[in-house]
């Protein structure tokens, strides 16, 4: 019961609220650190924990949403991100990073934006964890995180930077190329090249890759059936996937997000100049027909569609 009216402080109720959410967060730690003391390795087997890891701004809620409705799960408010808090903004030490991974309690859903490493990889699959990834255009990402740090979290260590500009033209543009060169020691890299720290884990089979766009689609349905079989091979419990499948299509609430703004696909369609195109051709093109959102540069030049 406690557990429950935590998680819906942190995730519910108080999403606009930073203080009763971390508060609610740090009153989670306790409970989660006993679990993990008695935890024996039948308990990972049978209920392992589930990282929801995202690129940022493409979907971390939506994600986490579905899979708070696994079965057998505990939201303790643990988020993993190899940057330090968005205040500070500097990256994790590897040693840092992994004592996280081993400290996960079996049956936890941890949120995290989680570099890939090798180490990293290696210290999942011993802690038995269930990954989850979820990515999107890249397109629709910058133009997400400018309005985020120009709008939404003054706190960022970024938001200066963003606030500053007299436009969200020119924020876009920001998040596109990053900082060139690093400012006062802040890295910031193009959007390519913070994409390429996570690339690995779309390419690994113990790492189930999702698009945004199909789980905020008409293929909902049955990218959250994939989502709960991979979960039952890793399993050591039996449970019911129609049930599973229910429970984490009942779960998603886009506006309990205290970070959510629109959601949309191709919105970056309606805010990209040609300015815009041209440069995220020069630094990401090849990126998009990677990804699979384009076949080739044609989009640069492209109209924008009738219903835009």
């Amino acid at each position: 019961m406690v557990l429950s009216v935590l998680s819906k402080l942190k995730d519910g109720l108080s999403h606009r609220n930073g203080f009763v959410r971390k508060g609610a967060a740090a009153a989670l730690r306790l409970p989660r650190w006993w679990q993990w003391v008695r935890a024996s390795p039948d308990n990972y087997r049978l209920t392992p924990p589930v990282l929801a890891n995202s690129f940022p701004k493409s979907g971390t809620h939506l994600l986490f949403q579905v899979v708070d409705g696994l079965p057998n799960t505990t939201n303790y408010g643990a988020f993993l991100a190899s940057m330090t808090s968005s205040f500070q903004f500097r990256e994790r030490s590897p040693e840092n990073v992994g004592r996280f991974i081993r400290s996960f309690a079996p049956g936890e859903v941890i949120r995290a934006h989680l570099f890939f490493d090798k180490q990293n990889a290696a210290d999942l699959a011993a802690t038995n964890v269930v990954h989850y990834y979820i990515y999107r255009d890249p397109r629709d990402v910058v133009v997400s995180e400018a309005h985020y740090l120009r709008d939404m979290n003054r706190w960022h260590r970024l938001a200066p930077y963003f606030r500053k500009l007299p436009s969200i033209d020119e924020a876009i543009m920001l998040s596109i190329t990053g900082f060139v060169p690093p400012i006062q020691g802040l890295e910031y890299p193009d959007i390519a090249a913070r994409f390429e720290r996570y690339a690995p884990w779309l390419e690994r089979d113990d790492c189930l890759a999702i698009r945004f766009e199909d789980l905020a689609s008409e293929k909902r349905s049955a990218v959250i059936r994939q989502m709960a079989e991979f979960y039952s091979r890793r399993c050591g419990s039996r449970f019911d996937v129609e049930v599973c499948v229910a429970s984490m299509t009942a779960s998603i609430a886009p506006d309990k997000s205290h970070t959510f703004r629109s959601g949309k696909k191709a919105g970056w369609q309606r805010e990209f100049t040609p300015e815009h195109r041209e440069r995220f051709a020069a630094i990401a093109g090849d990126l998009l027909v990677e990804l699979g959102y384009e076949p080739d540069d044609a989009w640069v030049h492209a109209p924008l569609p009738q219903s835009v």
